[in-house]
Order: C-alpha cells, then sequence, then structure tokens
C-alpha cells in the first residue's frame, strides 16, 4: 500500500509525468515487492519549492509511506528515483530529499472501505504472517 508524492517546481507535459509515475511505480514494485495495483503516485508540478532559497533551479521533494521498508530498500529507491527525477524532471539528485515514512499501525491506513488490519488479518508489522503474505505477493509479481 505504498503512497508517493512528488513536488516539483518546474511544469512538464502529460507524457513525461505519466512516465515519471509508471518509471517510478515500477521501482517500488520491483524494490518493495508490492503489487502494482497497490501503488499510489501523486506529481504536483509547478509548485512552490524552493532548494536553498533559490526558486529557479529544478528542485523536488518526495514522500514514500508504507508499510515496513528496510535501510537497503530506502537506498535502491533513493537511487531508483533521484535516476528518474534527473532524467525526466531534470532535478539533480542534491536538489530533492526523499522522506520515507513507516506506517506502523495498520488500523492507520484504509483502503477499500476497510483499514489494513482487516485487510491483511494482522495487528503487528512484524509477525510472522504478514511476512508471509508479502513473500506470496513478492512471488505473484
Amino acid at each position: 500500500m505504498p503512497f508517493l508524492r512528488i513536488e516539483t517546481n518546474h511544469e512538464f507535459n502529460q507524457d513525461v509525468i505519466q512516465n515519471v509515475i509508471t518509471q517510478v511505480t515500477d521501482q517500488v514494485h520491483i524494490n518493495k515487492g508490492d503489487p502494482k495495483e497497490m501503488i499510489l503516485v501523486v506529481v504536483n508540478t509547478k509548485v512552490n519549492v524552493a532548494f536553498g532559497g533559490d526558486y529557479d533551479k529544478p528542485a523536488a521533494v518526495v514522500q514514500l509511506l508504507s508499510l515496513k521498508m528496510s535501510a537497503e530498500v530506502t537506498k535502491k529507491l533513493t537511487e531508483c528515483i533521484s535516476d528518474i527525477l534527473l532524467e525526466r524532471f531534470n532535478v539533480p539528485a542534491n536538489r530533492m530529499y526523499i522522506f520515507f515514512q513507516e506506517f506502523t499501525q495498520m488500523h492507520l491506513v484504509g483502503w477499500n472501505r476497510k483499514i489494513f488490519t482487516e485487510i491483511l488479518g494482522v495487528e503487528n508489522l512484524d509477525s510472522p504472517e504478514l511476512a508471509q503474505k508479502q513473500a506470496e505477493a513478492q512471488k505473484k509479481s
């Protein structure tokens, strides 16, 4: 159930934005193992974003909220997302921050009229049941 938001200070055409959404979705799927159907990506362009007080040079802020993420996963995603935003939005890696946030309590996220505690049938992110469900999801993809 990852949610990823990208905000940048420049404007891009819809084809470029859709390409970024597709590439980022693929990278989250590959590196985290979440089903593509459950990855939500929002891209906001022409937002008041300044890095170091400079509004003119391309800059971005990225937020990824999800269930459990290891340091290995966040490192890989940082590299992939930075590369995508440099290639598509011309934002250098040193002009963006990528914030990762874990949902440690699954009752704080809802989808399809249910909370994730109901959907996954587990309360604890460290439970063997959740690890098994995540492994099964990766095998399906």
